[in-house]
């Protein structure tokens, strides 16, 4: 299976969107970090760096087309029959799947937080003090660590669901377009739900409310009477529908038509 691994992050390095996203993403978060710089009043230092200068946006894009192409390029494509020619097991190339993914969201989630403190060092070393003590307590450093691994732990929330929904389509075209349309309508839901939640409480264990877990880290309060829920809590459900997401993508991979 290791093998398998090293054949997707080969192929993934080989390919030139790979490095053309990658610029992308760089270019805009200096691009922001500058704007901020020159015009905090239209853009607030603060609020970019918290956002790591609208990185997470720009890689959550990627990973989900990178989750959705995945496994339907291997269909489209073909090349799945060369694979299991090869004597590995469907369950060896399912996991093989998440393995590469996991490795590839780490390098995003990594580079766009990295990136983020190399500017704050050169352009708001001034102004953004990553010692200075935020509403949750901590101080800005941990804080925005711990606001990354929470935003890892919902994008593979999301992941595993755009990796279920893939398991439904042959064509990656199609099956990308439906992972960043569902990313727009899941976030639509995710707000409706928490007036909802408000009415009847047991909504609030409904996976679309996980997604909140990064937001409620850091304005505990606000958040929590949203959705009425702890931050252990929602770190477990997230926990628990990912391994309810991917193990149902599992078992439609095992069951499907080659």
């Amino acid at each position: 299976m290791l093998t398998l691994v090293r054949q997707e992050l080969f192929k993934l390095i080989k390919k030139r969107s790979t490095w053309i996203t990658t610029i992308i993403m760089l270019v805009t978060q200096i691009g922001l970090a500058i704007w901020a710089k020159t015009s905090p009043s239209v853009l607030d230092p603060r609020a970019a760096f918290d956002q790591q200068f609208f990185g997470v946006v720009w890689y959550l894009f990627f990973l989900i087309a990178a989750a959705a192409s995945i496994i339907t390029m291997e269909f489209q494509y073909g090349t799945i029959k060369e694979v299991l020619y090869r004597k590995y097991y469907r369950g060896e190339i399912m996991v093989s799947k998440w393995l590469t993914l996991f490795i590839y969201s780490l390098y995003w989630t990594v580079l766009s937080w990295v990136v983020t403190m190399l500017l704050r060092a050169v352009l708001f070393a001034d102004k953004i003090d990553l010692g200075t003590k935020v509403a949750n307590g901590n101080t800005l450093l941990v804080a925005s660590i711990q606001q990354t691994a929470a935003n890892f732990l919902t994008l593979w929330l999301l992941l595993s669901l755009v990796l279920l929904l893939a398991n439904l389509f042959k064509n990656s075209a199609v099956a990308v377009s439906v992972g960043i349309v569902g990313y727009f309508v899941t976030q639509t839901l995710a707000s409706i739900l928490t007036m909802l939640i408000q009415k009847w409480a047991w909504l609030k264990w409904n996976p679309l409310t996980m997604l909140f877990y990064p937001q409620q880290l850091g304005t505990y309060g606000m958040y929590h009477a949203m959705t009425k829920l702890t931050n252990v809590q929602m770190f477990c459900g997230n926990v628990v529908y990912i391994a309810i997401f991917l193990g149902l993508g599992y078992w439609i991979f095992k069951k499907r038509s080659v």
